[in-house]
């Protein structure tokens, strides 16, 4: 029977709370922490970690989140990290999870899903001491042009002057965060005149926060290949052949090329047929067959 313990993790001036869950009362247990994708996301993901979180467990692994900053219980704003601030805080919670007397602190690992792919990434580049990583949706281009991917593509079945339309208010909003735009006047010069037409409703109405937080991330980029390049432990890249969001065959090419320029001898990479951004199928959508199975076969071989 698993039982959990609060955790109460140090990253710089913030207080991260989160949940550590175990397999059992036995150990010490490899072990992995689970970064979820974009917005003010608690340590359940809003309920997609815990069927996800329970296969992880029956495979005999401890499993550790914890709310974003400033949601939950966790002290601090989101809104004010780059993606390598969020690496940042994920590499210290890995040093918190390895000073665990559960914990097997030679077999820790990532998993990351769509943006927290990205962390993933640079995770894995950067932590030393990591043992695996798995990316789920994580994709392999940067946010300009996963942006527009993501925006042509829900946009399916449009004209082509609507898509005209939203790759052009698309292009507009990263200038206007490149240039770091004040906010008054991207209400007044870009969101207002774009209200109503197609693509809009990609990111809907900013507030203050969240455009000073895609300002923050486009003046700081990140590019995947830099990371993916430097990545020596074993990876599984996992995706899902039907997401909007992620340019999938341009993604596995990255990666596949990046990955062998790195010298990773064992990284593997698997698009689900039919499946989306949660690597999910069917109406209501259940996770792909042989998604779970996949990624706890991976992992029993490589922890042991």
């Amino acid at each position: 029977m698993g039982r959990t313990r609060d955790a109460l993790i140090p990253c710089e001036d913030v207080t991260l709370a989160g949940t550590l869950h175990l397999p059992g009362d036995a150990g010490p247990y490899p072990a992995l922490v689970m970064l979820p994708g974009s917005g003010p996301e608690d340590r359940d993901s809003g309920g997609y970690f815990p069927p996800l979180r329970e296969r992880f467990l029956d495979t005999g692994l401890a499993v550790l989140s914890w709310d974003k900053p400033g949601v939950g219980a966790s002290t601090g704003d989101w809104h004010r990290q780059t993606f390598f601030d969020r690496a940042n805080e994920a590499i210290a919670a890995l040093a918190w999870l390895r000073a665990q007397d559960e914990v097997d602190a030679s077999r820790t690992g990532v998993w990351g899903h769509s943006q927290g792919g990205w962390v993933a990434q640079i995770v894995a580049a950067d932590d030393p001491d990591i043992s695996f990583a798995i990316i789920n949706a994580g994709p392999g281009v940067n946010v300009l042009e996963q942006d527009l991917f993501g925006v042509e593509h829900t946009l399916r079945g449009a004209s082509a002057e609507d898509l005209r339309q939203a790759v052009t208010y698309m292009d507009r909003l990263h200038n206007a965060a490149i240039s770091g735009m004040p906010y008054d006047r991207l209400r007044t010069e870009v969101m207002n005149p774009a209200r109503d037409t197609p693509g809009f409703d990609y990111f809907g109405d900013f507030d203050a926060d969240l455009w000073a937080f895609l300002v923050r991330n486009l003046q700081h980029p990140y590019e995947p290949v830099t990371a993916l390049e430097r990545i020596t432990c074993p990876v599984l890249a996992i995706f899902g052949e039907r997401d909007t969001l992620v340019p999938v065959a341009t993604s596995v090419r990255i990666f596949e090329e990046a990955l062998s320029r790195a010298g990773n001898w064992d990284a593997t990479i698997e698009v689900f047929p039919g499946a989306d951004h949660r690597v999910m199928t069917g109406e209501p959508s259940t996770f792909a067959d042989g998604y779970l199975d996949t990624m706890t076969g991976w992992l029993r071989v490589r922890i042991g």
